[in-house]
């Protein structure tokens, strides 16, 4: 039997304003790292008559990723990513999945974030590599 697996050939990512319809495709992206990262809140309740620790989970921080791309000062959505960043304006992020596996039906994660960090790195004999920070507000899904 074939194990479960996405190939990321072909995933896709756009940003939009929160609340559009029609997202920018962001060009050159190699890699995406901390998507589906972060933590609850740990609540201390632990009171002096507890035999242990005791705790409540609070809210859930979705927490933040990296996407690491080839700088294009061309490219509409590195310069819509650029712009959020300088107004400080959320955005709607959507990664699309390929469909590579019929078993998986869950193929797009979409979020609201804030572009908190881009920067440029200019190496010899390389190309301009770009890493933006992506922080997530609220609650993102799948679908």
């Amino acid at each position: 039997m074939t194990a479960a697996a996405i190939l990321t050939q072909g995933t896709t990512f756009s940003i939009d304003d929160v609340g559009g319809s029609t997202p920018t495709i962001i060009s050159g992206v190699q890699s995406v790292t901390g998507i589906g990262s972060g933590k609850a809140t740990e609540i201390n309740v632990t009171t002096l008559a507890s035999t242990a620790k005791e705790f409540r989970m609070g809210l859930q921080d979705f927490g933040s990723f990296v996407m690491n791309f080839n700088w294009d000062q061309n490219d509409a959505g590195q310069l819509e990513m650029y712009t959020k960043m300088g107004t400080q304006t959320p955005a709607k992020f959507v990664m699309v999945l390929p469909a590579t596996n019929p078993t998986i039906t869950i193929h797009t994660w979409t979020a609201t974030v804030y572009i908190v960090e881009m920067a440029a790195e200019v190496a010899a004999d390389g190309v301009v590599k770009g890493t933006a920070t992506l922080r997530v507000t609220g609650a993102p899904a799948w679908s």
